[in-house]
């Protein structure tokens, strides 16, 4: 039973020294491509949306 337990412990040790070496710490999207999409995705919503505002106001010229 404790050689059991011993073997599983020693393992478990081993285990964690070889998988540690492989860790990527780098991102894999830069910070500053995420930041250019969002900055690209609200351009592209606030140009929707000015153009809802002008043609309301075209379309409700006549209405005044």
């Amino acid at each position: 039973m404790k050689f059991t337990a011993l073997f599983t412990v020693v393992m478990a040790v081993l285990a964690m020294f070889f998988g540690a070496g492989h860790a990527n710490p780098a991102p894999k999207v830069p910070v500053k491509q995420i930041g250019k999409a969002i900055k690209t995705g609200l351009g592209v919503l606030g140009a929707a949306g000015t153009a809802h505002e002008v043609y309301n106001n075209i379309k409700n010229r006549g209405n005044l």
